[in-house]
């Protein structure tokens, strides 16, 4: 839990008879996460790689067809509410796995090839009745521009001594063309124009002799004229768009028709189709995989990282599917190795807060894992900066109908929706003890005063300020301790010495001197003296290993220390907007009795705003407390999580697997 999994290099030999079903066993386990058997220098002269079969090819193609026919069919599944499509989605039952084997697979898609092929016939014909409505609709526009200068369209060939251009002049300027053609010297040809309004611009038809055609072409260019697009619907205006007007119902029909049918095919293939394409992809990432392998005469071998505890599970696979033959050699990852990947070694509440870990960056291989640090200090400091037990019951209650709904499958948005509710729930206990229930609602309106409420952060804002900086100084001292720790577990004294000891000296010498000169505690001079001396060489030590920096570093600390102020300005600013949006509400309501509605409507609209706009800066300045004060004291990162060769599958099971 404080450090990452320990992991092992393992190289793994089994009779080449049982390559496939050991293989297809350790994609479903999810324990290794194979490298290329090419990169063991003790091996590389013993085998020979395993060439990549070329059904990988025709596996690709096979899933990229059954993914886009799955695209097709989830847009027409059957329809919910955005809201409670959201909250409460559709989940259909998985699926039994097709067989492993890529062949077998392969059969099985060219039984499911009618079916694909027709949803993607219907997807590609919607795709060119939605271009040809969407071209329909520029002519429209068009036509309409030109009905302003003419009720007859130009003739759609040119002639042989007349050329004919019909469009807009997007400037925004009425000018006159006739004039501009004079002006540059083209007597061959004629405008007439009409300025439809300021935002369209120009519509202009403009008669020319051929001679004159590139003269006039440039001019109109250089005014940014664009041609209308004009279809071969009839010859006059209204003609043409009664023509366009049925072609478009005819297309909008013919389209809901389509969308009548695929319809139907999501409710009878969705999940059979979404269950093949899985299949197919972890085909071929079986087929990838089996390429990283290398063989001799009789032996398939697999090189990859494993977690030390999964070292038995490797073991039961190897007796289940590799008839016994299964030998290994396993090498634990060594310190500072950058190729060892890194598996956070979390208990289950513990999990999804890993996610904020990796966000800033996971830990390097043997590097203490500050998850376990981060969980419970964001949670408790998020529900002190919030303070509120209504608004943590909000956000309890949102979380929960995320986790009930859309986050109900493992994922990203699981793990926030469940760090959610832990803050939620972390608020309304520090809601409870600061007396917030959406303010001073229960004392204003209902004459109740908060039972179990301790503290009032507008009425004892000291108390709080002074248990943010203990806390802060604490805080900032278990960094300053765990990087002290890893330094002496290194065998690093001197680097501990200079890094974190000056500090633990500095500390304790400059609060007794804070104590003595603001008249705190009653100092005796021998203590106060050593107390001066302390913080002098520890300050002197700093400059002396920093340099003129190290004036910096200290500034710097004592920066660090003063952010955990932050966590009485978010209580303060939680509890005074809310409370004045309940003074507002009853001065709206005592002003008419007919106000007490709009006095009801402005305090639900003050408090859900109040609520996001704290609950979003309660966590973003919880995490920057960790992220930046904490973590800068101790934590590096920049490590490699381990992935796993794992089939991960979401929309099948296997058989065995089957309730």
């Amino acid at each position: 839990m404080f450090y990452p999994a320990e992991m092992q290099k393992v190289t793994v030999g089994i009779h080449r008879r049982y390559a496939a079903p050991f293989l297809s066993a350790l994609h479903e386990e999810g324990i290794i996460e194979l490298t290329p058997i090419t990169g063991d220098e003790h091996l590389i002269h013993l085998i020979s790689p395993v060439q990549r079969d070329e059904i990988r090819q025709a596996l690709a193609a096979a899933q990229a067809r059954t993914e886009r026919a799955v695209e097709a069919l989830l847009d027409h599944r059957e329809e919910q509410g955005r809201i409670t499509g959201f909250f409460f989605p559709n989940r259909e039952p998985p699926v039994p796995a097709e067989p492993s084997d890529p062949t077998s697979l392969l059969k099985v898609v060219d039984r499911y090839n009618p079916v694909i092929s027709e949803i993607l016939s219907y997807r590609v014909r919607r795709s060119a009745i939605h271009e040809r409505i969407a071209r329909l609709d520029e002519e429209e526009e068009h036509l309409l521009l030109f009905r302003c200068v003419a009720e007859t369209l130009p003739p759609r060939e040119p002639s042989r001594f007349l050329t004919v251009r019909a469009g807009i002049i997007p400037t925004g300027e009425c000018e006159d063309l006739n004039v501009l053609f004079e002006e540059e010297g083209i007597s061959e040809a004629i405008a007439h124009s009409a300025c439809r309004l300021q935002e369209e611009g120009m519509i202009a038809v403009v008669l020319a002799h051929s001679r004159a055609a590139e003269a006039v072409d440039a001019l109109l260019r250089s005014r940014g004229f664009a041609d209308f697009t004009f279809g071969d619907h009839g010859r006059t205006v209204p003609e043409v768009l009664e023509s366009i007007q049925k072609e478009k119902e005819s297309l909008h029909k013919e389209d809901e028709a389509i969308q009548i049918r695929l319809r139907e095919k999501s409710s009878e293939y969705l999940q059979l189709l979404a269950g093949l394409a899985e299949d197919l992809g972890i085909a071929r990432d079986a087929v990838d995989a089996a390429a990283l392998t290398g063989s001799t005469r009789d032996l398939r071998l697999y090189s990859g990282w494993i977690r030390s505890h999964d070292l038995p599970l490797l073991e039961k696979i190897g007796d289940l599917h590799a008839g016994g033959t299964m030998i290994y050699r396993a090498v634990p990852g060594k310190d500072g190795d950058a190729a060892v990947p890194v598996a956070y070694n979390h208990p289950r509440w513990l999990s999804p807060f890993s996610s904020l870990t990796t966000t800033f960056a996971p830990p390097r291989y043997r590097e203490v894992d500050p998850t376990v640090f981060l969980a419970p200090i964001l949670v408790i400091t998020f529900g002190v900066m919030l303070g509120d037990a209504g608004y943590g019951l909000l956000l309890a209650l949102v979380a929960a109908t995320l986790l009930a709904g859309p986050a109900r499958s493992p994922g990203s948005t699981r793990d926030f929706s469940f760090i959610l509710f832990a803050c939620g729930i972390s608020g309304i206990l520090f809601g409870i003890l600061q007396g917030g229930f959406f303010g001073d609602l229960l004392p204003r309106f209902f004459d109740i005063s908060p039972p179990l409420a301790l503290i009032d952060p507008l009425m004892d804002p000291i108390t709080i300020l002074i248990a943010a900086l203990i806390f802060g100084i604490a805080h900032l001292n278990l960094g300053l301790g765990i990087a002290a720790y890893s330094n002496i577990r290194a065998g690093d004294i001197r680097k501990m010495l200079k890094e974190q000891g000056v500090w633990f000296l500095l500390q304790p010498s400059a609060a007794v001197l804070l104590f003595a000169f603001f008249g705190w505690a009653d100092i005796s001079l021998p203590l106060l003296f050593a107390s001066g001396a302390g913080a002098a060489a520890a300050a002197a030590l700093i400059l002396t290993f920093e340099g003129p920096l190290g004036f910096f570093s200290i500034t710097g600390f004592l920066g660090d220390w003063l952010s955990y102020t932050r966590i009485l300005a978010l209580a303060l600013a939680t509890a005074g907007i809310a409370m004045t949006v309940n003074i507002l509400s009853e001065m709206i309501g005592s002003a008419h009795p007919y106000l007490a509605i709009v006095a009801v409507l402005f305090a639900v609209g003050g408090h859900l705003a109040n609520f996001l706009l704290q609950a979003l800066g309660g966590f973003i300045h919880a995490l920057r407390l960790q992220y930046v004060e904490f973590f800068g004291h101790f934590y590096e990162g920049g490590g490699r999580l381990f992935q796993p060769f794992y089939t991960n599958r979401k929309n099948t099971l296997l058989p065995e697997d089957e309730p």
